[in-house]
């Protein structure tokens, strides 16, 4: 799924670019993706004392939401829980 955005970009930048139905957008989400990738992910850090609780509250159920089931450990799981002989 896309979405389309309009932006401004200076006349430099645009006569450097492909021209449009020639790879313009294809260009620009490409060098947004790369710019991405090289980024590190943003972590949440809590500032209140409320945030801080919950925080720990998500530290200490990892353990049991990790690690994540593969599909057929999916399934098998939900024919348990409904009672369903494995």
């Amino acid at each position: 799924m896309t979405t389309t955005v309009s932006v401004k970009i200076p006349p430099g930048i645009l006569e450097r670019i492909p021209r449009a139905g020639q790879g313009r957008s294809g260009f620009i989400r490409q060098a947004l993706e790369e710019k991405l990738a090289r980024q590190a992910p943003a972590r949440w850090k809590p500032t209140t004392r409320r945030g801080r609780r919950l925080a720990a509250l998500l530290e200490r159920g990892r353990a049991e939401r990790f690690p994540l089931l593969g599909e057929e450990a999916l399934r098998r799981e939900l024919r348990e829980r409904r009672g369903r002989l494995a």
